[in-house]
């Protein structure tokens, strides 16, 4: 009974003294200049699952684009051109799909561009804004890779992933 007392009071001081330390520990690293590595919460996205055609699809993605590069462009115009499908032979075409998106996008960028640009900060050089995208079907699933760059040539980009449904599959293999 002794043993099993002993054993306890043990682990207790143990432990007690391990939290004793650990917090010392984190005093002394604050003093000499270290960082704790904190992890930083991955991006929210949106989930495109439950979409009831292409118009709504179109829609989320630029809704979903929007998000993310609210406040990225400066205030001048954002060259949008239309996103090429990657068909696997080397050659990249324009289809319906690529068209419909660029289309959305050029209104909703550039009206949330000159909304919430900050005009008063000066720039050493202007490059000129740009947002892009390729279309890649794998697997039954469309992929979109969605790439911008702003006036100080700072670079963003993401990608979507889709379920393909019948009317994406037939928009995406709709060549212009």
């Amino acid at each position: 009974m002794k043993h099993i007392h002993y054993t306890r009071c043990t682990a207790v001081l143990f432990f007690s003294l391990f939290l004793l330390w650990s917090g010392l520990g984190n005093s002394k690293a604050e003093q000499f200049g270290g960082e704790f590595v904190t992890e930083e919460k991955p991006v929210e996205t949106v989930s495109y699952k439950n979409y009831s055609g292409l118009s709504e699809l179109v829609s989320m993605i630029c809704d979903d684009a929007i998000e993310r590069f609210h406040g990225f462009y400066g205030p001048t115009v954002v060259n949008v051109t239309p996103f090429a499908t990657d068909d696997n032979t080397g050659s990249a075409k324009i289809s319906k799909l690529g068209i419909t998106l660029a289309d959305q996008m050029i209104a909703m960028i550039n009206n949330d561009t000159f909304a919430t640009a900050d005009s008063t900060k000066e720039r050493s050089k202007n490059y000129e804004q740009n947002l892009f995208g390729v279309l890649e079907e794998i697997d039954g699933y469309l992929r979109i890779h969605i790439n911008g760059r702003n006036i100080d040539g700072k670079r963003v980009s993401y990608v979507a992933t889709i379920e393909m449904s019948e009317p994406i599959y037939r928009a995406l293999h709709t060549y212009l």
